[in-house]
């Protein structure tokens, strides 16, 4: 296992596990809603992370050459699980407290479904487009935030919370090899949202492959 951190409050982790093309060519698989803002009351739209996570995947994968991604409704509700719980404890963890889906393999067992490969990616990253740049408080209270240069740090929408995530797990060489990997078929996707993380909040993410 393999940890690795991106900047302020951005943190990711993978695991791995084993159970018995052309650059030019690739586009974005457009996910309608996408630009919506991620509420900060917790009531995350389950589908749209999920849809919006696989689709940045997607593309690193056509980027390497690989085949795209099946959705897999049972990853995803496991995914969201494992993401909660991580958002609830304030931890970043492969292990978690939740029975039945205490560990990587319980959790892709959990998901109903045949695998003989899987693997697990999480992460974390603030609410706020901070993580990983100097940026200025303009009003705490307020969630203001600024660039260095003055401009406005808006909270993350469905779009860039997924870009972000996926753009720091392939620069993670841990993280990049699960996301690239050809034995998996399938990848489910889900977040919790912590309130009363520093700068207004941060997000969890869970990932699950299997294959």
């Amino acid at each position: 296992m393999r940890m690795a951190q991106f900047g302020i409050g951005a943190l990711a982790i993978s695991a791995a596990l084993m159970v018995g093309g052309a650059t030019n060519a690739c586009a974005l698989a457009r996910v309608s809603g996408v630009d919506a803002v991620v509420p900060a009351s917790g009531r995350i739209d389950a589908r749209l992370i999920d849809a919006s996570i696989r689709a940045e995947v997607n593309y690193q994968r056509c980027r390497a050459g690989l085949g795209e991604l099946a959705e897999a409704p049972g990853l995803a509700e496991a995914a969201t699980t494992h993401a909660k719980w991580m958002a609830r404890s304030r931890t970043m963890s492969h292990d978690s407290s939740v029975p039945g889906q205490s560990s990587v393999l319980a959790r892709l067992q959990s998901a109903g479904i045949d695998f003989r490969a899987g693997s697990e990616n999480i992460g974390m990253i603030a609410r706020y487009g901070i993580d990983g740049i100097q940026f200025r408080i303009r009003d705490a209270s307020a969630c203001a935030f600024a660039t260095q240069a003055g401009e406005t740090i808006g909270a993350h929408s469905y779009q860039s919370l997924a870009r972000h995530i996926v753009n720091l797990w392939a620069a993670s060489p841990a993280h990049r090899k699960n996301m690239l990997d050809p034995k998996v078929r399938m990848v489910g996707s889900g977040a919790g949202f912590d309130p009363s993380a520093p700068y207004c909040g941060a997000f969890y993410v869970s990932q699950e492959y299997a294959g």
